[in-house]
């Protein structure tokens, strides 16, 4: 796989350019420098016509002073040994200041001992307006292999980049699904027992469970196999209340356990079944929907009502009319301390993972999305090729003549339509519509 890792100093815009070219908000962006203080990976599949490329992009600490700048250089140099390509980021605001100079010294130096070639790129960001780029003499002093001017912010100049990334990675034949670890993460609320569940699941005790909520501080990962699958187990800390969460620790727990359901395939969604669906839930909810995670909602302490009439139908009717938006999630039964109801979960597990690695020919698309459009378009939007661009989650390029034309109610007819095509279930679909006659970058971007 192709590694890209993106460095520079604190606050040049790392971590919006991390968002941009994996195509959504993976990573937290601040003002405030060093926020982003590990290495964060994600792996991605590109394609353009007639060549596919996997790529694994690495977004890491801003370098220079602050509480972890020694921690964060150890992540920075260990990052590098593994890269291909180098993205070496500077502030077009800023201009080139001494902490640029030395990181491009040691760059052309190699000092931190690269393990395979290398192509090193100078990404001159905050390049927001056009005039800017007549003034950037200064910034080829810092230039490496190439160099390429972008404004992450309003996403100037990414495509080319995006172009020069595979203009030098390898090709694939096909995206390796195969070497790819499923990671499933458990998100909830505290006190829920997703500390519970992955004993269980693990059958032993690995993680300290208690009634105070809040005992889990970190995401915990731990490798399980189901069958003859092996997965990734990520137990992660709850998440509170905005009000409710103290400074230190425990916001950074959030913010770590956030992290991990982005990296998640599929979350197991966990609710309190003696409590119901509450505001925190749905807001959850929201959050495992916005980072592109297949869904299985678990209510948990089914056991508790045990002859109380509180049926399953009764409870998904609940479910359901809570938290609409997740129309295509399963949802399943269980009491992780007794055991209950776990036997469907790997099944389950396994049939999400598989429809959200679907993937529809462009034909196929096509010519099911023109036809659909024809009963459900009061715009007279023309549709004139569609394709699949990802299946992490399963995005959709939609060609038309004017993006302006398809309304939101149209975008969640056409995901519905492909649900009763292709399953998909569990998983959010991405619809992007775009406008034919010019190559631009997706007008629109919808989780239907």
């Amino acid at each position: 796989m192709y590694q890209v890792v993106i460095i520079g100093r604190a606050n040049v815009g790392k971590s919006t350019l991390f968002n941009r070219l994996i195509g959504r908000k993976d990573n937290l962006v601040h003002n405030t420098p060093g926020v982003t203080r590990d290495r964060l990976e994600r792996d991605l599949f590109w394609q353009m016509p007639g060549k596919n490329f996997a790529i694994r992009l690495v977004d890491t600490g801003g370098l220079g002073e602050g509480r972890f700048a020694a921690e964060i250089e150890e992540q920075v140099i260990e990052a590098l040994k593994k890269a291909n390509m180098i993205l070496f980021m500077v502030n077009y605001q800023d201009g080139v200041l001494p902490g640029d100079l030395e990181l491009f010294h040691s760059l052309k130096r190699k000092t931190y001992a690269p393990t395979k070639p290398q192509h090193a790129v100078t990404v001159v960001n905050k390049v927001d307006d056009p005039k800017h780029e007549d003034n950037i003499a200064d910034f080829y002093t810092v230039m490496l292999d190439d160099l390429i001017l972008v404004s992450s912010e309003h996403n100037r100049g990414v495509e080319d980049l995006k172009g020069l990334i595979m203009e030098h990675a390898t090709p694939v034949e096909a995206e390796p699904e195969d070497l790819r670890i499923p990671k499933i993460a458990l998100i909830g609320r505290p006190n829920v027992g997703k500390s519970t569940l992955m004993n269980t699941l693990l059958n032993e005790k690995r993680m300290i469970v208690s009634p105070i909520a809040g005992t889990t501080s970190d995401a915990v990962t731990f490798k399980v196999s189901f069958g003859d699958t092996q997965y990734e187990l990520i137990d992660t800390a709850g998440i509170r209340r905005k009000d409710k969460t103290n400074q230190g620790v425990e916001v950074l727990s959030v913010v770590r356990t956030r992290q991990a359901l982005e990296s998640a395939d599929v979350a197991l969604f966990m609710l309190d079944g003696t409590q119901g669906v509450t505001d925190q839930d749905e807001k959850i909810s929201g959050l495992i929907e916005q980072a592109g995670a297949s869904i299985i909602v678990v209510v948990n302490k089914w056991d508790t009502h045990k002859g109380s009439g509180f049926t399953r139908t009764l409870a998904e009717t609940h479910i359901r009319e809570q938290m609409g938006h997740l129309h295509y999630a399963p949802i399943v039964y269980i009491s992780a301390k007794h055991n209950q109801g776990l036997q469907q979960l790997p099944a389950l597990i396994v049939k999400v993972l598989e429809e959200r690695r679907l993937r529809v020919s462009t034909k196929e698309l096509t010519d099911f999305i023109q036809k659909e459009a024809m009963e459900h378009n009061p715009a007279h939007a023309k549709f004139f090729y569609c394709h699949q661009v990802g299946s992490h989650p399963p995005s959709f390029v939609f060609h038309v003549n004017d993006p302006k034309k398809i309304h939101v109610t149209l975008e969640r007819t056409l995901a519905n339509s492909m649900r009763r095509m292709w399953g998909f279930t569990g998983t959010p679909i991405r619809l992007m519509c775009k406008e034919a006659e010019r190559r631009s970058l997706p007008k629109r971007m919808k989780t239907a």
